[in-house]
C-alpha cells in the first residue's frame, strides 16, 4: 500500500495514499518503499521481543484516522 508521510499539528504521521489527496510537503512511498520499511520494523520488533507492547501512540492514531476519513 502506498503512503503519505504528513505533518499534522506538528506530528508526523503515515497515512494511506488511497484514502488522502496528496498536499504539499508530503512525502509519498510508493508499495515497494512502504514494504520494504514495513519488513524492516517487522523483523526489529520481533527480534527485540516487543510484541506485546502497544506500537501505536493514541494522539498520533487519532490525527491519521481523522486525516484518512477526511475525504
Amino acid at each position: 500500500m502506498a503512503i503519505r508521510i504528513r505533518k499534522i499539528k506538528g506530528k508526523i504521521v503515515a497515512l494511506c495514499a488511497a484514502k488522502t489527496k496528496a498536499e504539499k510537503g508530503d512525502i509519498y512511498l510508493g508499495d515497494e518503499a512502504h514494504h520494504a520499511l514495513s519488513t524492516k520494523f517487522g523483523v526489529d520488533w520481533v527480534s527485540e521481543k516487543r510484541l506485546t507492547e502497544d506500537l501505536a501512540d493514541d494522539n498520533i492514531k487519532s490525527l491519521m484516522l481523522k486525516e484518512e476519513n477526511k475525504t
